[in-house]
């Protein structure tokens, strides 16, 4: 095999990658020959990716703390055994390689334990939002076709409509799991209260599951993004890895849901290098900077709308001591140049911010100190990444210049699950678009300046407006409707929601109180307009396509002249 210079320094390149963080992780001194021969014939029987690395911290040095999440701490021994008898105990459920499980899940130690043990029985984790509604739940369920799903007690009641809507669309009676006291469902705790601890159930041929998660779609139904765990080149999250300074020592918070893509894969790569995780049920900024000062945190990752709120608290960050953070990320959504110097003027130069998405992975990455230097830059490709920045007739933009952002690397997924045609479009020679638009400066650096589709992005959440747009036209009051999303100090975006009414309907707060309700009871509250504005027509193009940019102009234009009008 003929290997050119370009390729060999790649070569050499992530091996010094994956030497640097063997060494924060301090596994080759703490490794015993004994923890090496066990593993080694555990990697023979079928043990493979961040899975061997998890069990590699538990072999040595299982007393460590991994995780403390809503009174429970486990040392990376516990939490070894606990993924061991959680995979005998749904292998003896009927969950084989293959199976769909899907988790309705708040953050919790159950995540981390069921990722990995799906993970080992070669399974697909299906990760579904809590904050969706039973019909949105049920359209993901049938979707999958899963075979189980595992929810928390307190989403019991959604969890129950949503598999009572998912069987009569067709979908055979799925194994119900319970984390907590619950009816009906098998309990969680007694999946992993028996069976053997040392001799995990491998899946067959070198399986590690799949990720199947699903991102709003613009045809108004959520897309399923399919990863394949085996298939996965782990060179970019090591590099990125190795820009941050993560160490074996640390201790990172989650933020954001563990549903999102984001999340569970920073707890996987902090507990690579062997950090521990401290795991709130849910973000409350107010409680942030006494976790952060008691537990010493030194890592976290948040959407820009918990930035703010962390910001917002003035004079209570000052009370407490944060000294021990080192890296904050920032994920998921624009993050506005004024919150990055903020963020950096109260904790110091210790903020980055990643560019990427659920269906490619890490792209760019901004060290702290550049977002400020230039703002609005998403910073300079992560080593593993090849982009393009393509005009409409597939030619590569100069610098300077705006284009379709498309992107290949090791993390991409294989394509839109049942979506052939959503794949097709998305994918160009094997480079991979969400459809965003972004430009290059001559030194590399990377600047997001507008979305092809109509997509907001509203406290970190990926939002089409077209399923509100279909919600609202079932209302016997609206005639036509679009909903935008407007700059927000807050949230980055926010909804409104352009109404026209049929003849007989009188515009006020009352119907636009009515409307935003009518939406809540099928969509998920996240997708509730901020704002209606009831108003003559819609404009449209040629084509009947709706004029977005001419309605975004007319919102920024109000908003200004009511500073108060997004609230």
């Amino acid at each position: 095999m003929k290997v050119n210079l370009t390729q060999l320094a790649d070569i050499l390149e992530a091996s010094g990658i994956l030497w640097r963080l063997l060494s924060r992780s301090q596994l080759l001194a703490e490794l015993r020959p004994r923890a090496v021969l066990q593993l080694a014939r555990q990697v023979r029987r079928g043990l493979r990716g961040h899975l061997t690395l998890l069990r590699l911290h538990a072999l040595a040095a299982p007393e460590r703390l991994a995780l403390c999440a809503e009174g429970i701490r486990l040392t990376y021994g516990e939490l070894d055994a606990r993924i061991c008898r959680l995979a005998h105990g749904l292998r003896r459920l009927g969950v084989a390689p293959g199976d769909a499980v899907g988790l309705l899940l708040d953050n919790g130690h159950e995540f981390i334990e069921i990722s990995a043990a799906l993970g080992l029985l070669g399974a697909t984790t299906v990760q579904i939002g809590y904050r969706l509604k039973p019909r949105e739940v049920a359209y993901i369920l049938s979707h999958a076709g899963v075979r189980a799903l595992l929810y928390h007690a307190g989403h019991a009641e959604v969890a129950t409509e949503a598999l009572s809507l998912a069987q009569a669309d067709g979908l055979p009676p799925p194994i119900r799991i319970v984390a907590g006291a619950g009816r009906g469902a098998v309990p969680y705790e007694e999946l992993v209260s028996s069976g053997p601890t040392d001799d995990p159930p491998y899946a067959p041929g070198g399986s590690q599951g799949s990720l199947l998660l699903y991102t709003s779609g613009t045809t108004g139904r959520s897309k399923g993004a399919r990863r394949d765990m085996a298939s996965t080149s782990l060179t970019t999250v090591m590099a990125m890895l190795a820009e941050l300074p993560l160490f074996r020592d640390d201790r990172h918070l989650v933020c954001c849901p563990l549903y999102h893509a984001a999340a569970p894969a920073f707890c996987a790569c902090v507990m690579a290098v062997g950090g521990s995780l401290v795991i709130p049920r849910h973000f409350d900024a107010t409680k942030v900077p006494a976790l952060i000062e008691q537990e010493r945190i030194t890592s976290s990752v948040m959407v820009p709308t918990m930035l703010g709120r962390l910001m917002q608290l003035g004079d209570e960050l000052r009370r407490h001591d944060l000294s021990s953070l080192r890296w904050l990320m920032s994920v998921a959504a624009p993050l506005p140049s004024e919150l990055a110097r903020q963020v950096e003027e109260r904790l110091g130069p210790i903020l980055y911010n990643m560019y990427g998405a659920t269906e490619t992975g890490i792209v760019t990455l901004a060290r702290p100190g550049e977002h400020t230097a230039r703002p609005g830059t998403i910073g300079r490709r992560v080593f593993g990444n090849d982009i393009r920045l393509l005009d409409e007739q597939g030619r590569e933009v100069p610098v300077g210049q705006v284009g379709e952002l498309y992107v290949k690397n090791g993390t991409l997924v294989s394509g839109y699950f049942r979506d052939p045609e959503a794949t097709r479009q998305a994918m160009r020679d094997g480079y991979f678009s969400v459809g965003d638009l972004a430009y290059r400066d001559a030194d590399g650096y990377y600047y997001l300046a507008d979305r092809k589709s109509d997509m907001v992005i509203s406290g970190g959440v990926n939002i089409y407006p077209l399923e509100i747009e279909q919600r609202l036209h079932s209302h016997p009051a609206v005639v036509d409707s679009a909903v935008i999303g407007v700059p927000d100090a807050d949230w980055g975006e926010s909804l409104w929601a352009y109404v026209v009414l049929r003849p007989g309907w009188e515009p006020g707060p009352e119907l636009a109180a009515e409307l935003c309700q009518f939406v809540s009871q099928e969509l998920a509250d996240y997708k509730r307009p901020r704002r209606v504005l009831f108003v003559d027509s819609i404009p449209r193009g040629p084509t009947g396509k709706i004029d977005k940019h001419m309605l975004r102009r007319e919102a920024r234009l109000l908003l200004q002249a009511m500073p108060t009008a997004h609230a």
